[in-house]
């Protein structure tokens, strides 16, 4: 199994683990909660954007959206971001 590099999953670990008929599949662990120190940027959400294009603009992807989505789980719907939504995004761990 081959992830992404901007995958939201590139850290979590790999393993065999069986389904219900007792057949291994490969999945995804999940990782541990941690601890992290992030500087951020407080962002406003304008009329038009959308989750890819402000994606591309921070981190040079438009799929890694995950990492500001992560920041803010107080949104519950990224598909349609409302105009005047403030959020942090992430700069990196510091």
């Amino acid at each position: 199994m081959s992830i992404s590099r901007t995958s939201r999953y590139q850290r979590n670990a790999t393993a065999l683990v069986p389904d219900r008929s007792g057949r291994l599949q490969l999945a995804l662990m999940p990782r541990r909660p941690t601890n992290q120190s992030l500087r951020v940027s407080d962002y406003r959400w304008r009329a038009g954007e959308r989750v890819d294009s402000v994606s591309t603009a921070y981190y040079g992807s438009e799929t890694s959206w995950w990492m500001y989505a992560e920041a803010n789980p107080q949104v519950l719907d990224w598909t349609q971001p409302q105009a005047g939504l403030q959020i942090m995004v992430p700069r990196g761990v510091a």
